[in-house]
């Protein structure tokens, strides 16, 4: 009934325009964004599968990941997601075909485990739970379980819905204190308050390089966006978001300058997003997880000041398989 075909390169435009036209895809899973990563950071093993017609059906970005003495079939390192993108047409029928054939398929080439990253349940245009039916039935677990904080703006009247009276006060005191939001392209500056950021905090470094995000921006235009606080002309705190389709704002990267703090500019940051978001006409605001080490550490801190502007939790789960039973 199906057939899977191993992803080349001369099926990028294909592959490209399946994502466009998804129902559960976001740019994560083209290849013009997975292709940033430079030759020989991950062995790609993406797939492709069509059915009986010869109509492409179903997409699975993938890459090998060797832990131990393991090779597994990873969906996808180097992304927060991977996931199987389907098209509209995608059913239960597919689905339970589609999982033992992958299954195989990944038998007869010595992998020994799998492992699929789902794209958020915010992100699909339409339920696609059929997919996580028949990875389940067919013996996958959930491996890892994070949680995320979003935000429905499709349906709050004005951005000050759900804001806690602190918030609102804060906000007020940020304009008072002169702080204006704006977007921006000067990657460099924010990255010089992010690398400080996440050094102090978290002893941790960015998951890009500064090359990396100019060269993603550069990809993407329309669709990774900084934008930032200012004092006068002084960047004092900001946040790049990705745009991964049309339906959710994704917060990637948030940073401020400590020596700011009192400015509580973050807070009117996020409020005047929030507007932005609404003027657009997306569904959510997700400012991504606040848990860490595969959701075994909880940021408690970090979860309040998400939920205070309204947002709520939104999980990320990964399944997993393993064949070597």
């Amino acid at each position: 009934m199906l057939k899977i075909e191993v992803y080349n390169q001369s099926h990028q435009k294909d592959w490209d325009n399946f994502i466009g036209t998804s129902r559960n895809g976001t740019f994560m899973q083209q290849r013009t964004f997975l292709n940033y990563h430079p030759p020989g950071r991950f062995i790609d093993c993406s797939l492709m599968v069509y059915n009986f017609h010869g109509n492409l059906i179903a997409v699975i970005p993938a890459a090998q990941k060797i832990e131990g003495q393991k090779k597994i079939f990873f969906s996808y390192p180097g992304a927060s997601h991977g996931g199987i993108i389907v098209d509209q047409k995608f059913g239960t029928c597919e689905a339970m075909a589609l999982v033992p054939l992958l299954t195989e398929y990944c038998k007869s080439n010595n992998f020994n485990a799998i492992q699929i990253k789902m794209v958020p349940r915010i992100y699909h245009f339409w339920p696609s739970d059929e997919i996580d039916f028949a990875l389940r039935y067919y013996g996958f677990s959930i491996s890892t379980t994070e949680l995320a904080t979003a935000l429905p703006i499709k349906e709050l009247a004005n951005a000050s819905d759900h804001l806690i009276e602190s918030t609102q006060r804060n906000i007020r005191k940020s304009q008072r204190l002169g702080v204006t939001i704006e977007e921006s392209n000067d990657l460099t500056t924010y990255w010089s308050i992010l690398t400080d950021n996440l050094k102090q905090k978290h002893n941790a470094e960015p998951t890009h390089t500064l090359a990396e995000i100019t060269d993603l921006t550069n990809r993407y235009p329309q669709s990774i966006k900084l934008f930032a606080a200012f004092l006068q002309e002084e960047m004092v705190s900001g946040v790049v978001v990705f745009l991964l389709n049309s339906r959710v704002i994704n917060c990637f990267y948030i940073a401020s300058n400590n020596k700011y703090q009192n400015l509580r500019s973050l807070e009117l940051l996020f409020y005047k997003l929030i507007s932005w978001g609404m003027e657009k006409g997306y569904d959510y605001l997700d400012w991504g997880i606040s848990t860490e080490n595969k959701g075994l550490v909880i940021n408690q801190g970090l979860f309040e000041f998400k939920e205070k502007f309204g947002g709520r939790g939104i999980l990320r789960e990964s399944y997993y398989l393993d064949l070597s039973d």
